[in-house]
């Protein structure tokens, strides 16, 4: 039996605990800093505590967090799913010079 890969397997767990009644939200960019930034959701990355590690756990989170927006929101518009995605990616790139910024002063 084949091994189920891992990155699948967080986002299978973090998709199982959203609530898929709360649609037609957009997402909030300093709110998906801090959960970026705590590790939310937990991906295969965060293993690697190197700074390789930690940018490419930033993108599996962000890719996890995108895939959910856009189950949750599938009946909403393509500028609403593209508004909102826009805002996922800005979250990443602020999370990640956060993250660079913290690496450096230490």
């Amino acid at each position: 039996m084949k091994e189920a890969d891992p990155f699948i397997e967080a986002y299978q767990v973090f998709r199982n605990s959203v609530d898929f009644k709360s649609e037609g939200r957009l997402p909030v960019a300093e709110d998906l800093v801090l959960c970026l930034l705590a590790g939310i959701p937990g991906v295969p990355a965060d293993k690697d505590d190197s700074e390789k590690g930690t940018m490419v756990a930033v993108e599996q989170r962000v890719a996890i967090l995108k895939a959910v927006f856009v189950e949750t929101n599938r009946e909403e518009s393509d500028e609403f799913l593209d508004q909102g995605l826009m805002v996922y990616d800005e979250a990443a790139l602020l999370a990640k010079k956060l993250l660079r910024d913290a690496r450096s002063d230490s």
